[in-house]
């Protein structure tokens, strides 16, 4: 008997299950992309970050909660606060934790997993994005320098598709901002949630149930799979929930790792970091989470989520 077996009704199931869930939050998503983009300028955005080092870079990590934005958009965002002022590693620290502690990924998190479970994993996802975050922030800062991470000369072109001139009514470019960044990211979202499906339809529990027991195999191939698989804050629980298999430590590796590091996102840093400072922040960021993910199995049952 082979471990997969590909049914295309459970396949068409659950790829149709995860896209039906998700695509109202990515929409939503786009949309307060487009409000952000169109009616906040980088000067407004400035004004909230403290100066105070310490201040600052704790500050950073909840600036989502007002400035939420997704971690394609936030990056040219980012690249422009620093150039105008913004400590580096406040701006890092913002650039890392607004694509998770931001309202909407919460809610959508919530409604991911259900009921009173949602809110304990939200909130979960969100404390560690914010101490993930806050700890690279104050690396930059305390050991690695602020501009020696910073490309010597940017280019004075956006990043491509992110940031757009403006010139028509409010209304117009909110919306033509907010359909770009939803095909863009409803894109990968079809990629990544026919991956699931195809994961989840082919492969039984049992046949998962020996990769997902080990917490070395379990988070390592979660987080590999956040890499991969480029999706979008606002719709990566979904995909991740739908892994009923593995433990909620593996499925927190998945959360936390995707919307701060994956294949696209690496592109885009480079047009902001030097590449020894991408593969410093990289790597740091990965252990971090890896650290969460393998000690979740131990921390997580003692307060009382083990079995989420």
């Amino acid at each position: 008997m082979t471990a997969f077996s590909f049914n295309l009704s459970d396949f068409v199931f659950v790829w149709w299950g995860l896209l039906y869930e998700a695509f109202p939050f990515v929409a939503l998503g786009a949309l307060l992309s487009g409000v952000v983009e169109r009616c906040l300028s980088r000067e407004t955005v400035a004004r909230f970050f403290p100066r105070n080092h310490w201040l600052g870079i704790l500050a950073s990590g909840c600036l989502g909660l007002i400035f939420p934005m997704c971690e394609c958009g936030v990056v040219p965002v980012v690249r422009r606060l620093m150039r105008k002022g913004v400590p580096v590693s406040a701006g890092i620290t913002y650039l890392l934790a607004s694509p998770i502690v931001n309202p909407l990924v919460i809610v959508s998190t919530t409604v991911a997993f259900g009921g009173r479970a949602g809110w304990l994993i939200a909130g979960l996802r969100a404390a560690c994005g914010f101490v993930v975050a806050a700890i690279v922030g104050l690396v930059v800062w305390k050991f690695v320098g602020e501009r020696s991470v910073l490309l010597s000369k940017h280019a004075d072109a956006d990043d491509a598709g992110h940031t757009r001139e403006h010139g028509g009514s409010v209304i117009r470019d909110v919306l033509a901002t907010a359909a770009m960044d939803f095909l863009q990211i409803g894109a990968m979202l079809v990629f990544g949630a026919g991956i699931a499906a195809l994961i989840n339809s082919g492969f039984s529990r049992a046949a998962m149930e020996p990769f997902a027991s080990n917490p070395w195999t379990a988070v390592t191939g979660m987080m590999g799979l956040a890499v991969a698989l480029n999706l979008c804050s606002e719709a990566d629980a979904f995909v991740a929930a739908s892994f009923y298999a593995f433990p909620l430590a593996a499925k927190l590796a998945f959360l936390v790792l995707g919307p701060m590091l994956d294949v696209k996102l690496l592109v885009m840093y480079s047009a902001v970091f030097r590449p020894r400072a991408i593969v410093a922040i990289s790597g740091l960021v990965a252990l971090l989470v890896l650290l969460i993910g393998v000690t979740g199995y131990v921390w997580l049952p003692m307060m009382g989520m083990g079995g989420l």
